[in-house]
């Protein structure tokens, strides 16, 4: 071969390799590409999921409008019935004497066994209660204003009475038997309701001269008592709004109950409410508030003072408003 040959045909192979030296530059320059563009999406994902748990976790952490409350009550709770939660507590499930807020499970017993137009004559036992609310032997009362006028101005001759009604109809003619038997039927609904650490010795929260008190609950069963009031018997809460009611009895005797929480003015959205107090359990409220569209929630403090247990719930009521406020 000659020379110029030689030459020609070391051209033309140099000219056949060229396009393939180019399509790897071109499969290299891409790949860098890509991985660029792979690196740039890695790193924004990386950035955004950073970004939403941190927004995730300020909206957890920040703080409660119940951070800083003050309250003289040894046992507070403030309960969300519609969505069964508990918002604030403290030292809720602490056993507390109960006092008269015991009545409103007498009442719903009562409501359980007694058409709310049974006739309940006052008897001379009855009226051999603690504390003297007005009314007389041998009166004649329909059940259904008798529960107003009890709760309204807590009256423990009116309880008294209700049980014993409720209580003859075991068939048992002794006073203090009827009685025992009604407070066992008592101790069934509470738990049938939920309430399984409390109990109750007598049907109107009375302390005992044994040094008992005659009902034990915590906060967080009494508002499981108070939220199914409002679900079963919502009828018998709405006197209990009022400051005093006027009511006569079927001996057409009137009476004025007037409210034993004096200071429901304060309160916003109020749906029901029971005092109780007694020297062992000192100063007890459970109020039921509205929030609105629908979202009850019931306040309890326990082991307050006559006025503070008012000033504990109206706080905790405004801090529950400020919960709902914040989005809640």
């Amino acid at each position: 071969m000659s020379l110029q040959a030689r030459k020609q045909k070391i051209i033309t192979m140099n000219n056949n390799n060229y396009p393939k030296t180019l399509g790897n530059r071109q499969l290299l320059n891409l790949g860098l590409l890509l991985l660029l563009f792979l690196s740039v999406i890695f790193l924004f994902s990386l950035y955004s999921s950073r970004t939403i748990r941190h927004y995730e976790n300020t909206k957890f952490t920040s703080p409660s409008p119940f951070e800083n409350i003050e309250l003289e009550a040894v046992s507070a709770l403030v309960y969300d019935i519609k969505n069964k939660k508990i918002i604030f507590e403290r030292n809720a499930y602490e056993m507390r004497p109960l006092a008269s807020i015991t009545k409103v499970l007498s009442v719903i017993t009562a409501l359980d066994l007694l058409p709310k137009e049974t006739i309940v004559k006052i008897d001379k036992n009855s009226l051999l209660e603690e504390g003297d609310t007005g009314l007389y032997k041998d009166e004649k009362w329909k059940l259904s204003d008798l529960i107003d006028y009890s709760l309204t101005a807590s009256s423990n001759d009116g309880i008294s009475a209700i049980a014993a009604s409720a209580g003859a109809l075991s068939g048992l003619n002794n006073y203090q038997d009827r009685e025992r038997d009604f407070v066992d039927k008592m101790n069934s609904k509470a738990r049938q309701i939920g309430m399984s650490n409390s109990y109750f010795i007598n049907a109107t929260g009375l302390d005992l001269k044994d040094g008992r008190s005659g009902g034990y609950s915590n906060a967080y069963e009494t508002a499981l008592l108070l939220a199914y009031a409002l679900e079963r018997y919502p009828e018998i809460l709405e006197s209990t709004t009022h400051s005093s009611i006027d009511i006569a009895s079927l001996s057409n005797i009137r009476h004025k109950a007037s409210n034993t929480n004096n200071g429901i003015r304060n309160i916003s959205g109020l749906v029901g409410s029971k005092t109780g107090f007694t020297e062992m359990a000192g100063g007890n409220l459970a109020i039921i508030i509205d929030g609105g569209l629908g979202r009850p929630f019931v306040i309890v403090a326990l082991g307050s003072s006559i006025e503070g247990r008012i000033n504990d719930v109206t706080s905790m009521a405004q801090k529950t408003f400020e919960y709902l406020a914040g989005g809640n």
